[in-house]
């Protein structure tokens, strides 16, 4: 359901207040053609970045318009039954008056978080916070990640699932390529934005930002690796189970070759096998089968092939 909603608070002291001219932090979510006229007479928004911060599935970008700087900022929500949708979060930094407006299409959780937590502070300093939760959806996709390919890892081990195990494999290295794709784009917006000379000396929060994305990338790059090194495994652990029951058969075959054969020799109908005329050919007859099968088997054994 969409909600329909702007909200303010000071910066000075974190308290909810109206749209007020500076030194102020502006969320805003789905706004009515009317909020949306409010907004704009308070704030000088660009018609381009307005555009882009009202269209879905936009990447994460930077742009520096003449009255503010405009962050489009794709994250991940909270992993939930293995499975990561995307968020995203458009900010309007207005450096001379101090205000930063959010713009989202739906709820995001950690926004919402900091909301209720935000007692006041400086406007730069809020940003980054902001931000750095957004970095933090990635880490937290990551481990999540780690647990799924730790799970695939023993299935694959054991052998078990038979073809589910290569389909989950693939699934999740789509699901890697596609936050791999969202992660660089985040990087290369945060890329832009820490080379403003705007930030003055608190450049250095986002380039931390941009560093913890950097080990995010490489995380995902990890993954994907680890995925390709389950599906060789699963197909190892699938030809070793394959060989094994070859092998069985084989014995099996090499242990009944011989004793078909000595059977065929006396199964056949000629009279001149004297055998047929002892008084324990019988015994004779099936104590070579014995014989010859517990030798084969003895010393096959022996070699270890069962």
């Amino acid at each position: 359901m969409l909600r329909h909603m702007i909200r303010a608070k000071q910066l000075a002291n974190g308290m909810t207040c109206g749209l007020l001219p500076e030194q102020v932090w502006v969320d805003v979510e789905t706004p009515t053609p009317e909020e949306l006229a409010l907004i704009q007479a308070h704030y000088p928004l660009n018609p381009l970045a307005l555009a882009d911060a009202q269209e879905i599935g936009h990447w994460s970008r930077f742009e520096e318009y003449p009255r503010h700087f405009f962050l489009i900022f794709r994250t991940l929500e909270a992993p939930q039954n293995a499975h990561s949708r995307t968020e995203r979060v458009s900010y309007f930094y207005f450096p001379e008056t101090q205000v930063v407006l959010t713009y989202r299409n739906e709820p995001v959780d950690y926004l919402e978080q900091i909301w209720d937590t935000f007692r006041g502070g400086p406007c730069l300093r809020l940003w980054q916070r902001l931000l750095d939760q957004g970095v933090q959806t990635f880490f937290e996709y990551i481990d999540a990640l780690t647990d799924r390919v730790e799970e695939l890892e023993e299935l694959a081990l054991n052998g078990d699932n038979g073809p589910e195990t290569p389909r989950r494999v693939f699934s999740a290295r789509r699901e890697v390529l596609r936050i791999r794709r969202l992660a660089s784009q985040a990087r290369e917006a945060l890329l832009h934005l820490e080379r403003l000379p705007e930030l003055g000396s608190e450049a250095y929060l986002f380039r931390d930002l941009t560093d913890r994305m950097g080990r995010v990338y490489e995380g995902l790059d990890a993954s994907r690796d680890e995925l390709s090194n389950v599906l060789e495994v699963h197909l190892s652990a699938q030809s070793n189970r394959l060989n094994r029951v070859v092998q069985a058969l084989t014995v099996i075959s090499v242990l009944f070759l011989p004793m078909t054969l000595w059977a065929g020799i006396y199964g056949t109908n000629f009279e001149t096998f004297t055998e047929y005329h002892w008084p324990h050919g019988r015994a004779f007859f099936w104590g070579g089968l014995v014989l010859i099968g517990g030798s084969l088997a003895w010393w096959m054994k022996s070699r270890g092939w069962w």
